[in-house]
């Protein structure tokens, strides 16, 4: 069974599948599930990268108000530290959208033998980096601590930034660190929010934990909060240039929002280091199909 979105025939099921899929993803590592939707979207049914990045955005909304919810429940968000990342995260969004914007003027490109959208070649390449370097990062980390009995939390590079003011976040069991490291590292995020339709958990995880040192269940309880309310101002951003089908978001959240509480009651009974060393596997898994996408793209 088929269903029109942007002129194109797209299967319902398989929609139904893909929300499923990274609605468990979403709930187990708090990401939006952006990297893994969009790419899929774009490549395996044909949809323009624009839609896939809007309507993505607008499930991730809902995939991630419910997975915030369970999270509560267990007492892994900090509320605080949330709060005083999105104020940056939303001016990134902003700058990420116009960046998009720019991207979508620049019309085709001549790679190798063939002829693509420039939006989609930059996109592609953009995602690709993107992924591979968080993936490397944090598989070596988790290797060098799998198995060993402390299980030591990353301590946070950026604590040791000295630029007043400092805040604190008890939950999280960040003692001190600097409000304008904080500031600055979340507008990058949005950015990539903006430009890549990314919720920014694949972004914020890592910075949490390996950044600001925060607790890898707090952090991925954290960035669920972060992730529901990037993903609104988001998905507004990109409503307003007509960036989204409600019928491809609608089939999404479908699955999407059953198998994230799954994901988020599963990830309670998995030790921080191994949830760590899975999130990289998984990212590193998207970020070959990509490549393979790509090597098929310039040379058919």
């Amino acid at each position: 069974m088929n269903i029109d979105i942007s002129g194109i025939p797209v299967n319902i099921w398989g929609l139904i599948s893909l929300g499923c899929i990274s609605g468990f993803l979403s709930g187990f590592f708090g990401i939006g599930g952006g990297p893994l939707i969009i790419p899929v979207l774009n490549m395996l049914f044909g949809i323009p990268f624009p839609i896939c990045i809007g309507s993505t955005l607008s499930r991730t909304a809902g995939t991630a108000f419910s997975t915030v919810l369970r999270y509560w429940k267990f007492g892994n968000i900090d509320a605080k530290l949330a709060l005083m990342i999105v104020g940056g995260n939303f001016v990134g969004i902003e700058l990420g959208v116009y960046l998009l914007d720019w991207l979508g003027q620049l019309g085709e490109i001549s790679v190798g033998k063939q002829s693509m959208p420039a939006l989609q070649f930059y996109l592609q390449w953009i995602f690709l980096g993107l992924l591979i370097t968080i993936s490397a990062l944090i598989l070596i980390e988790s290797l060098v601590h799998r198995g060993k009995q402390d299980r030591q939390q990353p301590l946070g590079l950026l604590r040791i930034f000295p630029f007043p003011p400092h805040v604190s976040f008890p939950i999280s069991g960040v003692r001190q660190i600097s409000l304008p490291a904080i500031v600055y590292s979340a507008l990058g995020i949005g950015i990539f929010t903006g430009l890549l339709g990314i919720g920014g958990g694949i972004l914020f995880v890592p910075l949490l934990i390996y950044g600001y040192g925060v607790e890898t269940h707090v952090a991925v309880g954290t960035a669920s909060l972060i992730v529901f309310f990037s993903a609104v101002y988001g998905t507004v951003t990109h409503a307003i240039r007509g960036n989204v089908d409600l019928w491809l978001v609608a089939f999404l959240l479908i699955g999407s929002t059953i198998c994230a509480q799954v994901g988020a009651i599963v990830n309670q009974r998995i030790p921080s280091d191994s949830i760590r060393f899975y999130f990289a596997f998984i990212i590193l898994i998207v970020a070959g199909v990509i490549g393979f996408n790509l090597l098929r793209m310039i040379y058919g």
